[in-house]
């Protein structure tokens, strides 16, 4: 397991244990959006920003949206 799969493991087990809160799922969508799992990054800034629309994840949800609108995997895979 690497480090950041023990660190989303113990903001799971935090979210778990106290329930979802922003800051909690806005740093659990950074390391999945590292990792490569952009649909639970982005799943995590959504619910991070329904909770508090003023943390720092609603600008990293526009953001990934906003790549995700300009990725186009044809252009990589002729």
């Amino acid at each position: 397991m690497t480090e950041i799969e023990k660190e989303i493991a113990a903001l799971t087990a935090r979210i778990d244990a106290r329930g979802a809160d922003a800051d909690a799922l806005y740093h659990r969508g950074m390391l999945y959006w590292k990792l490569g799992r952009r649909g639970a990054a982005m799943s995590d800034y959504a619910a991070a920003a329904a909770i508090d629309p003023a943390s720092p994840a609603a600008a990293a949800l526009e953001q990934a949206r906003s790549i995700m609108d300009f990725y186009d995997r044809n252009l990589y895979n002729p």
